[in-house]
């Protein structure tokens, strides 16, 4: 069984078409920052280099570094924003390409609660409230993937 998707779900699919910033990458992993605007600085992203729709389509060496993969920059995340813990999702409905999105969550900042963090995705989407400062998003991404690489190293990740 294959898992390859059609050539053109590739070359409309952000991720593969590498459309944004790619900060960290190895043989089976892409590492971004969420697109602007971003609701919240140090929102990242981690996504297969491969076009997988879902868990359930990556191969056995995905499976095996996924949860390594996650944990990192979720504690670098956490390290470099000061959040109180991160959230962890993965809807891939937008983009239907596997990405699992490290969220920081504030203490004291009712809109990264729970469910109040989507409204404040939707709310930046629709342009109703603002983003993070597009720069201060810049410098903090690129702090957390430094921090990342010195964990991830040894999986083949690197700077692009």
């Amino acid at each position: 069984m294959s898992t390859a998707p059609a050539l053109d779900a590739r070359e409309s699919c952000p991720f593969c078409t590498r459309a944004q910033t790619v900060y960290l990458s190895s043989p089976r992993w892409l590492v971004f920052r969420h697109a602007d605007p971003v609701p919240l600085s140090g929102w990242m992203m981690i996504a297969t280099r491969e076009h997988r729709s879902g868990l359930d389509a990556m191969d056995e060496y995905e499976q095996r570094e996924l949860g390594t993969v996650v944990a990192a920059v979720a504690r670098a995340v956490r390290e470099e924003t000061g959040c109180e813990r991160t959230y962890t999702i993965s809807f891939n409905e937008a983009v239907r390409h596997l990405h699992i999105h490290i969220i920081p969550r504030h203490e004291g900042d009712s809109s990264t609660t729970s469910w109040a963090l989507a409204d404040r995705y939707r709310a930046t989407a629709r342009k109703e409230r603002a983003g993070a400062d597009p720069e201060d998003a810049e410098r903090t991404a690129q702090a957390i993937a430094q921090r990342t690489l010195a964990t991830l190293g040894s999986l083949g990740f690197s700077a692009p």
